[in-house]
C-alpha cells in the first residue's frame, strides 16, 4: 500500500475519560465559550496549548530581522557557473 494523506473527517479525537476514539460535537457553555464535547462520555475535550499561543502558522510571521536592512535584499547570493550563462542566453 502507498502512503497517502488522511482526510480530517476520518480522524477521531481521543476521549479523555475512556482513552478510545470518539466523535465530537460542539457546544456553547454558559459563559459563551465554544468547546468540543465527546459523544461517548460527554466530557469536554480541551484544545491543545499551542493553539492558544498562536492562531497562524509560524511561516507567515514577518519579523524585524526580515526587513531591517534594505541592502540585504539586493545582495546577489547565486552566481551561475561559467558555462551555464551562455547556455541560457
Amino acid at each position: 500500500m502507498r502512503e497517502r494523506p488522511v482526510h480530517y473527517s476520518t480522524v477521531n479525537l481521543v476521549d479523555p475519560v475512556t482513552g478510545l476514539p470518539t466523535r465530537v460535537f460542539r457546544k456553547y457553555l454558559d459563559d459563551g465559550t465554544k468547546v468540543r464535547v465527546s459523544k461517548k462520555s460527554g466530557a469536554i475535550i480541551p484544545r491543545p496549548e499551542i493553539l492558544s499561543e498562536r492562531k497562524r502558522p509560524m511561516s507567515r510571521t514577518v519579523t524585524e530581522s526580515c526587513t531591517a536592512n534594505d541592502d540585504d535584499v539586493w545582495e546577489i547570493t547565486y552566481v551561475p557557473p561559467e558555462g551555464e550563462e551562455e547556455a541560457s542566453a
